[in-house]
């Protein structure tokens, strides 16, 4: 192998390497609608919480029980607590900077549904 060949490979590998850091997860979501028609579709780690922080939102809203809490105050203080315990984010974001802007976020997407963010 000569060195053009191996500068190329290893240039290659560079790259990929690089692209793989960059890029951010994905995980696989699985999905039965009322219908029972099943959907499938990748969504990436920040999305997956998005749409997770939506449905408890509107479980609260349909006033579900929060599984395995009494309250829904219970579970978000819970919740809370544990984003801000994290050191560094479960997740890339451009958006979100820390675990407290996650918290944030949850806070908002709650007044905007007219929900108290149980902590002012």
């Amino acid at each position: 192998m000569n060195v053009k060949n191996l500068v190329s490979i290893l240039l290659v590998l560079a790259v990929a390497t690089w692209s793989m850091g960059c890029s951010q997860r994905t995980i696989r979501e699985y999905r039965v609608g009322e219908n029972g028609a099943s959907t499938v579709k990748n969504v990436t780690e920040e999305q997956y919480w998005k749409e997770q922080v939506d449905e408890r939102i509107a479980d609260e809203a349909a006033r579900k029980k929060p599984d395995g809490y009494e309250s829904w105050r219970e579970y978000y203080q819970w919740w809370f607590g544990v984003l801000r315990k994290k050191r560094k984010m479960p997740f890339k974001s451009a958006e979100f900077k820390n675990p407290e802007d996650l918290v944030n976020y949850i806070k908002e997407k709650r007044r905007a549904k007219g929900l108290p963010s149980y902590e002012d």
